[in-house]
């Protein structure tokens, strides 16, 4: 007796952990948007069959899918049978019908029920393209492999990163061939992990210089670093690039402390020269946006910004277009102190758009809402499109 108590203990605990996975939706129109707009619900233990119930009301069809209890299940497809009217509860012969199937494997509720010969399809399905082997920062759990029917689970397993679109975890292999739903993928989120390079161009001079360029290095130390997120080369300028100031992508890994400090090490004040923006946008396309350089390929965006407290001193109009019909994006973001006004036109010339000018009557210390908004709307739209899911 205390044998059989015991199996029955592990049994259960392996029930719990193992529970059944089915499909599930309420009142779909057919079985294939009940499988394409459902999602796959981990049954509680006490369930152990896939039930679909469909119901059909002159030539309005409704679907349903979810887990349930086994021997209900059963007594719901008993019902299938039953007479009912001219015929029986589940017809093809009268205006209202209602038939239930039952299943006892993991998302074998997918597609048309089975037990009800007039819903099974009249066309064999096909088989769609094979699933990726590789899922980089999760698996694919697939029932049926690619066949008709099929239905893959996508699932995460790297810290912070998550199945983008969001609730897209099951895709559906559908009657014609094709998968219900563009692959998902495995990425952070956005924000706070924005995926672009970025090139830092300073330039602060002044009696106040010191302590705006100090307040304005804190900022990057809070964007989160990786190979499938934000990275950062910068440089100071006056009328040349500072070339001993250069830190390039590949100096810091994924460290934002080091990253900092190598700010804080190479950044200086300039009190003598000009400030010759188009000089500097020129060396960061040519010296910075490179492979040697740590640079990303073309999947990833990428961005330009010029950080000072004084106007530009020469005409960077022609460069800055150039720059940006390579795609990318320039941004201006400016200290304005002790009634100094900064060249809107010019800067506008250069950033090309309003949205990307930023000045501040103090030094620029955060990630003001309006610039997260802008962030978001360049580099959160879809991050699959660009994501590296060739990254360690």
């Amino acid at each position: 007796m205390k044998i059989v108590s015991f199996c029955i203990i592990v049994a259960s605990f392996i029930v719990c952990i193992k529970g059944l996975k089915c499909m599930n939706c309420y009142s779909s129109g057919s079985f294939e948007d009940c499988d394409v707009n459902g999602k796959l619900n981990q049954c509680m233990p006490n369930q152990g069959s896939c039930e679909t119930v469909v119901r059909r009301s002159g030539s309005q069809m409704t679907v349903m899918k979810g887990c349930k209890n086994s021997r209900a299940c059963r007594d719901n497809q008993m019902q299938n049978t039953r007479y009912s009217g001219r015929s029986t509860q589940c017809n093809a012969d009268q205006i209202n019908s209602v038939c239930t199937c039952c299943c006892n494997k993991d998302m074998c509720n997918a597609g048309a029920p089975t037990c009800v010969e007039y819903y099974r399809p009249a066309q064999p399905l096909q088989d769609c393209p094979q699933v990726p082997q590789n899922f980089p920062h999760g698996n694919i759990e697939c029932h049926n492999e690619n066949r008709g029917g099929a239905v893959c689970e996508y699932q995460c397993t790297a810290k912070d990163y998550g199945v983008w679109p969001p609730k897209r975890t099951t895709n559906v292999c559908l009657a014609n061939g094709t998968w219900a739903h563009e692959e998902p993928c495995c990425t952070r989120p956005c924000p706070p992990y924005f995926l672009f390079d970025a090139i830092m161009m300073f330039h602060f001079g002044g009696p106040n210089g010191e302590q705006q360029l100090e307040n304005t290095l804190q900022v990057f130390g809070g964007v989160p670093l990786a190979e499938d997120a934000f990275k950062e080369a910068a440089f100071y300028f006056s009328g040349e690039p500072i070339e001993s100031s250069v830190m390039k992508f590949n100096e810091y890994g994924a460290n934002a402390t080091r990253m900092v400090q190598l700010l804080k090490e190479r950044i200086r004040v300039v009190n003598e020269g000009g400030m010759n923006v188009g000089a500097a946008i020129q060396y960061a396309m040519d010296n910075l946006f490179i492979p040697e350089a740590g640079a990303r390929d073309d999947r990833v965006p990428k961005s330009i910004s010029i950080i000072t407290n004084r106007n530009p001193d020469d005409n960077a109009k022609e460069i800055a277009e150039e720059a940006r019909r390579r795609g990318i994006l320039i941004y201006f973001f400016g200290t304005e102190e002790d009634g100094y006004i900064f060249d809107h036109e010019k800067i506008l010339d250069i950033t090309g758009e309003e949205e990307h000018i930023y000045i501040w009557g103090q030094a620029f210390n955060t990630l003001t809402p309006d610039l997260v908004t802008d962030l978001n709307n360049h580099f959160c739209q879809n991050p699959c499109d660009h994501v590296l899911h060739d990254h360690n």
